[in-house]
């Protein structure tokens, strides 16, 4: 295996032979021949070009093969099975068998991106405001051809795909959370897949996150707020969950939203040391948070214990138990995050929770 360091001493090696291979053959004498090596520099005239094939790349002059490599890249991107290249002259550098062609003077790319490559710059950014993630790609390239850009989700199922000419711009939406991948693909020089995260990101103090659509087990002494993250049912095409927080199986049947990007169950314990026979826990502050297109929507489903309670959104008191106060059943924050705080006499238990959404790329 050849190191970085040596690629690099190689690029440096190859520059100083490219001056000197630049003189040897210019362009319009006819073709010019192609040494045998599998570690080189050369440029070649009259009309060579080059095809991928499965397991080698192929050098053609016309119809005739004339040299074999391990694969063949073009300005620092291999090309794809079945695809071709050609240009005259056309540069050509040799690394263990692998060709490195480009078109222009100057060296070619040695490896994907080791070297500046024909591509100007792809630009990623996003917006978690509004309804899901929105994503803008744009692609700047030296060269006239097509950009694609095509989005899958997690089942491979493609959810997004247009073409343009560079400079392109391509926007786009992701409305529910997830893990997607992006391909950029501009043959034969650009071939980059990217993973696109949707997702809501949940903090906070005394609180567990729950994946599936029940914990049943006693907390008190860490986790006084259990939230329950019930997206991937709504993904999978169910019509309602029920979901089990204590060990009496205390249950709560929730049907789909419609168009939410995040949906969870927020089930709290208002007491550290009542409760003994475990029969009665976490089912005292009872909420449900839905990220909709409009924002946030926390929306009470049950309430109830011999202590008084307050509930707050964003740091707004919004919902009393057993006490004077406000009794909204319902509040609506604004994108990208919410935060919810629940409040008893027993200090202990209180607990708050910050639901962020996140649109990153890597």
């Amino acid at each position: 295996m050849i190191a970085f360091r040596d690629i690099l001493i190689f690029a440096g090696l190859i520059a100083l032979a490219a001056a000197v291979i630049a003189t040897l053959f210019p362009a319009g004498e006819g073709a010019s021949p192609v040494p045998a090596c599998s570690d080189c520099a050369f440029k070649l005239t009259g009309g060579y070009w080059v095809l991928q094939h499965s397991s080698y790349a192929s050098l053609y002059l016309g119809t005739r093969e004339v040299a074999r490599y391990g694969w063949a890249y073009v300005d620092g991107w291999p090309l794809r099975i079945g695809e071709n290249a050609t240009c005259n002259p056309m540069y050509v550098h040799v690394l263990n068998g692998v060709a490195y062609i480009t078109c222009r003077d100057g060296g070619s790319v040695l490896g994907r991106r080791v070297l500046p490559s024909i591509a100007d710059g792809v630009g990623i950014s996003s917006n978690p405001r509004g309804r899901g993630c929105s994503y803008t790609a744009s692609v700047t390239l030296n060269a006239s051809t097509t950009v694609t850009v095509r989005v899958y989700d997690e089942n491979n199922r493609l959810v997004y795909s247009a073409s343009g000419t560079p400079p392109a711009t391509f926007t786009f939406n992701l409305p529910v959370a997830g893990r997607y991948r992006m391909r950029i693909y501009v043959p034969p020089l650009l071939d980059d897949w990217y993973t696109l995260y949707a997702e809501v990101a949940v903090t906070g103090t005394k609180t567990a996150v729950y994946y599936t659509n029940e914990n049943t087990q006693d907390l008190r002494s860490t986790v006084s707020l259990k939230v329950f993250d019930l997206t991937n049912y709504w993904k999978r095409g169910h019509r309602s969950v029920t979901v089990y927080v204590n060990p009496a199986r205390a249950s709560f049947t929730l049907s789909a939203p419609s168009n939410a990007f995040a949906d969870f169950l927020l089930a709290w314990e208002d007491c550290r040391n009542c409760d003994s026979t475990h029969g009665a826990l976490y089912v005292d502050e009872v909420w449900r948070l839905t990220f909709t297109p409009s924002g946030p929507v926390l929306t009470r489903i049950n309430s109830q214990g011999g202590l008084w309670h307050e509930v707050y959104a964003d740091g707004r008191l919004i919902w009393t138990w057993n006490k004077q106060g406000p009794k909204n059943d319902r509040y609506t924050g604004s994108d990208p995050s919410i935060s919810v705080r629940f409040v008893s006499p027993d200090s202990t238990m209180n607990a708050e929770a910050t639901f962020t959404k996140v649109c990153r790329w890597r």
